[in-house]
């Protein structure tokens, strides 16, 4: 008999899913460092599957760019490459700005109601200096507007494209002043849409998306 329980169109993920993404948002958030060894045989231990998932796992993290694998000495966390940043930020800068274009013109009271909320909350995450969860709630933030833009399925198909982008910015977000910035420039997008201003709209994220490439500029004219 048919389970009807659930829709028959939703599949479980597989474990090699599960351990990609674990892996992938230690390395965003920092938990795994640039050149920081990856035992196949101690991820597969600490979460009790076999090494063939975690093998997995890391191949789809070297197709992007975001482990080095070494057949002969291992696999390694890869830096933040600078290439990658700004290629990430050229395609996310394309779309989110049309997708605030298009949500400029039909956000309802509700939506900009519950992007007031994410930011007001960011605010208070912002003075306990949980710049982890300030993190979390600034893709909130985004991808209530491609909700708001009825978009959600290219905000998916963004997240493998971003992954690079996001480690820089999770760096960032614990830079002095950062977040004010952040929330300041949240504020301008939401005003945009608030007054349904869409010139206003995609300045405002244009400005806001721009400034990872200000943070760039000043990272590379430091001294080595």
């Amino acid at each position: 008999m048919l389970d009807t329980t659930r829709p028959t169109s939703v599949r479980p993920r597989s474990t090699a899913a599960n351990v990609y993404e674990m892996l992938r948002n230690d390395i965003v958030l920092g938990a795994l460092k640039p050149q920081q060894p990856i035992r196949e045989a101690e991820i597969a231990e600490r979460l009790a599957v076999s090494r063939t998932p975690v093998r997995e796992a890391l191949l789809r993290l070297s197709s992007l760019g975001l482990v080095d694998i070494f057949p002969q000495s291992g696999t390694v966390v890869a830096p933040i490459r600078t290439e990658k940043v700004r290629a990430a930020q050229l395609i996310r800068e394309a779309v989110e700005v049309e997708v605030c274009r298009r949500a400029s013109r039909i956000a309802k009271e509700e939506d900009i109601q519950a992007l007031a909320a994410i930011l007001e909350e960011q605010d208070f995450t912002a003075s306990r200096h949980d710049m982890r969860r300030f993190y979390e709630l600034d893709e909130t933030f985004h991808r209530r507007i491609f909700e708001t833009a009825d978009c959600l399925a290219a905000a998916d198909e963004l997240e493998d494209v971003k992954t690079h982008l996001n480690r820089l910015r999770f760096v960032t977000v614990n830079w002095p002043n950062r977040p004010d910035m952040i929330t300041t420039e949240h504020r301008a997008i939401l005003a945009g849409l608030a007054a349904h201003d869409e010139a206003a709209t995609a300045e405002a994220m244009t400005v806001h998306l721009r400034t990872i490439l200000d943070v760039l500029e000043a990272m590379n004219s430091r001294p080595q």
